[in-house]
């Protein structure tokens, strides 16, 4: 029967002792990145939102979707309330993606508008800016009620 001599040995613990520290370190970074930020969903699920300004390309489009409130379920149920009519959609929140994806189903033009994926770009107590995934050019600002 072989034995492992004592000078194999040290050169491999070193090995496994550098491998250990650097793997350590890479993911304390990853995970700090990702758990530093706040999340939307403790805020966004409090209270009752309205749409504080919308703009696409150039094109102020705040107005389209005055008069519309949203209330945002921890369940993940999203209600769009107008004049009294409820349309209800899906809402999801993606923390590492630091991302809300919302889906109304609506056959309102406006409403559609705003379902897709949304980068959460600015979050308060009573306010969160989104910009559009995939253009810098749309822009979603909500405010508390």
């Amino acid at each position: 029967m072989s034995t492992i001599s004592s000078k194999m040995k040290k050169p491999f613990l070193l090995f496994a002792l550098k491998a250990a520290v650097i793997l350590y370190f890479a993911a304390c970074t990853s995970i700090d990145h990702y758990t530093t930020g706040r999340t939307a969903t403790p805020i966004v699920t409090k209270g009752v939102w309205k749409v504080n300004f919308y703009k696409e390309a150039e094109n102020n489009l705040t107005n389209d979707l005055s008069g519309y409130t949203f209330t945002f379920n921890s369940s993940g149920i999203l209600t769009a309330s107008k004049n009294g009519v409820d349309i209800s959609g899906n809402w999801f929140e993606d923390d590492f993606a630091n991302r809300i994806s919302i889906d109304l189903g609506a056959t309102d033009p406006s409403l559609e508008k705003i379902n897709g994926h949304w980068d959460i770009k600015d979050l308060g107590n009573a306010r969160i800016e989104f910009q559009d995934k995939n253009t810098t050019d749309e822009r979603l600002n909500i405010t508390m009620l």
